[in-house]
């Protein structure tokens, strides 16, 4: 009887994933279309779907954008996968090895391009769940600072920062993004040469430890 039950109740979770990734992508649609100052009613009619069935999966407005970050942070994420899949292993090693900076270049790219190519998604994302409070978990630009730090392997004690520095400067660098993306959307030009010149911005601004090169005296 319990694996019957058990089972049952796989398939109604499979069901209701299932379900809510459907609905998310029908709501990035209509976001992507309408725009990102949609209330919860334009929503529902613009997709087809009730409220009641929005409530239900996503709770409220900033449940629905905290899950579409969550899915916009995934395909940064994979953005980054794909460009360390790219590389060609070096004669030393056994798979790619991205540099720090080839990293922070390919983040900065996927995250310019999401801007660039769904600018109503992404202020989507960023208004509710774009803040950096300490004492909050998750969060659009929050799990991005995260990503960043760990990417580029800030968060370690080994002499390149001190105490949370490396925590700090990542969410430093992504507010710096943010407010630089926020501008250029206002007229945007080529997302390439954008992400290249934070890129460097950035790199810049990382101690010398950091970016590879000796301690200076």
């Amino acid at each position: 009887m319990k694996s019957l039950t058990d089972g049952r109740s796989t398939r109604w979770q499979e069901h209701r994933d299932s379900r809510r990734r459907e609905l998310l992508r029908t709501v990035r649609h209509v976001v992507d279309e309408h725009g990102d100052d949609l209330s919860m009613e334009q929503i529902s009619e613009h997709s087809g779907t009730t409220k009641a069935v929005l409530y239900r999966y996503f709770t409220d407005r900033a449940g629905l954008q905290e899950a579409m970050g969550g899915w916009a942070m995934q395909v940064i994420a994979n953005s980054l996968d794909e460009a360390s899949a790219s590389r060609v292993p070096t004669p030393d090693s056994a798979g790619p090895t991205p540099d720090r900076r080839e990293t922070l270049e390919a983040m900065i790219r996927a995250f310019v391009s999401l801007a660039a190519e769904s600018p109503s998604i992404y202020r989507f994302c960023d208004q509710a769940v774009g803040r950096f409070d300490p004492g909050e978990e998750g969060g659009f630009f929050r799990e991005v600072a995260d990503l960043l730090a760990e990417r580029l392997d800030l968060d370690v004690t080994d002499g390149r920062f001190a105490g949370d520095d490396g925590k700090l400067w990542a969410a430093g660098a992504i507010g710096f993004v943010r407010a630089a993306t926020e501008t250029w959307l206002s007229a945007p030009g080529s997302p390439e040469a954008f992400a290249a010149s934070v890129s460097t911005w950035l790199w810049a601004s990382l101690p010398p430890e950091a970016r590879g090169a000796p301690p200076t005296a």
